[in-house]
């Protein structure tokens, strides 16, 4: 399967809509076929019930040869035929009771090398304004196949992704959004507001709350040069005003803000361990796509909470599996 071309990234038309509290539309859900139950399923009904959405339930196996227990035919061909009505066969059964609830569910089945750029390429052939998938913590330093499925996507998927655990979202789910809105040379306002827009969206969908979460940072300031006292609550008053500021241009206010003085992620764990959310937004900067080998804000965030992670990218961003021309 080859890179394609997409002139309107999904992510641009989304975060616009989204800012208005409008619908998602087309949910992508990616499914284990290994696993004994399926909680992206589960809550993607939840959602699509919320925004009248429609459901994809996709599968993307990895190419790789025919096994030698393979005995019904010979070629690679024949094998990937079997297995995929076998796959399909698996989320037609998972379906059905979805659409028993009145809901509109495809499903799909495909073959590609490596998994995530597959999951990426569908996703974005199939317009999906959000991908729903499972996940669960790793030991630190786990370079675990899954792990890396989900640090990858978390890099190259243009529309938000929705990682989701095993726990159940209560009757009215808390949804906190992870803000910075001071510090526009190291990320744009816009991915604030982007990540803003989903996550009251979101909440207001489903019945619940909306916290906004701000790590405040310390004064720039000379290693072992003292800040005043005065000057630092300065600058914490100043960087609360700002994010107050941020929940009215979004049009989120009014809303509960919460505050720590420990830098990201450090800040951010601490908080949601505080608010313990259902479901954490955060946003992914763009250059962080170009970070191949870095862990970012978002994984390590991943791997230290126990909360579902919603992770947004800023209006504009440009997948890397895309090409120009």
């Amino acid at each position: 399967m080859q890179s394609v071309t997409h002139p309107h990234p999904r992510s641009v038309r989304f975060a616009e809509r989204a800012q208005g509290h409008d619908v998602i539309e087309n949910i992508l859900v990616v499914v284990d076929p290994t696993a004994g139950s399926h909680p992206s399923i589960e809550k993607a009904a939840r959602l699509a019930s919320a925004f009248g959405s429609s459901i994809e339930l996709y599968i993307c196996d990895v190419e790789q040869g025919v096994p030698e227990s393979w005995a019904a035919g010979s070629t690679l061909a024949q094998y990937r035929g079997f297995m995929r009505e076998r796959r399909i066969q698996m989320l037609e059964e998972l379906a059905a009771p979805l659409r028993a609830l009145g809901l509109h569910v495809n499903t799909a089945s495909e073959w590609h090398f490596p998994l995530e750029r597959g999951v990426v390429e569908h996703a974005i052939r199939a317009r999906a304004d959000l991908v729903v998938k499972d996940t669960h913590r790793h030991a630190p330093g786990s370079h675990m196949p899954l792990v890396q499925t989900d640090w990858a996507l978390l890099r190259q998927l243009p529309m938000p992704l929705l990682l989701v655990r095993r726990g159940t979202w209560g009757a009215h789910p808390v949804v906190a959004a992870s803000v910075d809105p001071c510090h526009a040379a190291e990320r744009p306002v816009e991915l604030d507001l982007a990540l803003l827009g989903v996550g009251s969206s979101i909440s207001r969908a489903l019945s619940g709350r909306l916290t906004l979460l701000h790590a405040l940072r310390p004064v720039a300031h000379l290693q072992g040069d003292p800040v005043p006292a005065a000057e630092q609550k300065a600058d914490y008053d100043r960087q609360r005003a700002r994010v107050a500021t941020l929940a009215r241009d979004a049009h989120v206010a009014p809303c509960e803000s919460v505050f720590t003085e420990r830098d990201a992620p450090d800040g951010i764990v601490e908080l949601t361990q505080e608010v313990r959310p259902d479901v954490l937004v955060i946003g992914v900067a763009a250059r962080q796509r170009l970070q191949v080998g870095a862990v970012s804000t978002a994984s390590q965030v991943l791997e230290r909470t126990d909360c579902d992670l919603l992770a947004v990218k800023p209006a504009g961003f440009v997948s890397p599996v895309l090409v120009a021309g």
